[in-house]
C-alpha cells in the first residue's frame, strides 16, 4: 500500500508593506489638519484687515469658534469609542528611553541622515517631542482662546497679555506645523511616511529603516504579517 506524503506547508512570504496607523488615529489626524487650517484661516481674517474684507470678523470669530469646537468634540468621540488607538499614542510620547535621549543629541542632521542613529521604536524621538509640544500649544491656545471667548461676554475673564499669549502660541504651531509638512510632503528620507496615514501603511524596509525597534518587535509577534 502505498502512501502519499502531506504537502509541506509554507509559510507566506512577510509582506512589503507593514501597518503603521488605525484608522481611528488616522481620523484623529485629518481631523486636526482640517480644523487647524479653518482655525489658521479665519485666525487671519480676525488678525488682518485685508482678510477681513474676504471674511468679516463676525463670520470670522463664529467659524473660528465651530472649528475649536468640532476639535474638541472629535477627539472626545474618538477616546470614547477607540480609547486604545489614543492610548497608544500616549504612551509612545510618555516613553523617553537613552535610544530616544541619543536620537535627539544627534540634532536636526537626525531628519536626513540616520548613519549611526539608535533604533527607534512606533514614533521616532522626534516624533514624541513634536508631538508633546504640539499638544501642548493646542492646550495653551484652548486655555486662551477660551479665556478670549468668555472675556467678551464678561469683564472679569479678562486678562493682559492673553492675546499675545494666544499669538505666540499660533505662530509656535505654525513653524511645527510647515517642519512637519517639509517632512511628510518634501523631504526625500521622510516623504515615504506619508502613506501611513493615508491608508494606515508603510514600506517595511523604510519602516526597518527608521524604526527598527518597532519593526522587530511586530515581526517577532506575527512573522507572517500582511498589510
Amino acid at each position: 500500500m502505498s502512501t502519499t506524503s502531506p504537502p509541506v506547508r509554507r509559510a507566506a512570504p512577510p509582506s512589503t508593506r507593514v501597518r503603521r496607523f488605525t484608522g481611528a488615529q488616522r481620523l484623529l489626524h485629518l481631523v486636526l489638519a482640517v480644523t487647524f487650517f479653518g482655525m489658521l484661516w479665519t485666525g487671519l481674517c480676525l488678525w488682518s484687515p485685508a482678510l477681513a474684507e474676504v471674511m468679516n470678523r463676525p463670520l470670522a470669530k463664529q467659524w473660528h469658534f465651530y472649528f475649536a469646537i468640532a476639535l474638541g468634540v472629535a477627539f472626545v468621540l474618538i477616546l470614547i469609542l477607540r480609547p486604545r488607538d489614543i492610548r497608544a499614542i500616549a504612551r509612545e510620547v510618555d516613553s523617553l528611553d537613552r535610544d530616544d535621549r541619543t536620537w535627539l543629541r544627534g540634532g536636526p542632521r537626525r531628519l536626513f541622515n540616520h548613519r549611526d542613529a539608535p533604533q527607534q521604536g512606533w514614533l521616532n524621538a522626534g516624533q514624541k517631542l513634536n508631538t508633546a509640544v504640539t499638544i501642548g500649544l493646542l492646550i495653551v491656545l484652548t486655555l486662551t482662546g477660551l479665556l478670549l471667548w468668555l472675556g467678551e461676554r464678561n469683564n472679569s475673564f479678562r486678562f493682559s497679555g492673553t492675546v499675545d499669549v494666544h499669538d505666540i502660541a499660533t505662530i509656535l504651531i505654525v513653524l511645527l506645523t510647515c517642519g512637519h509638512l517639509y517632512l511628510a510632503l518634501v523631504n526625500r528620507t521622510t516623504r515615504a511616511s506619508l502613506s501611513g496615514m493615508v491608508d494606515g501603511t508603510v514600506d517595511r524596509e523604510w519602516a526597518r529603516a527608521h524604526h527598527g525597534r518597532w519593526v522587530a518587535e511586530i515581526e517577532a509577534e506575527t512573522p507572517d504579517q500582511s498589510s
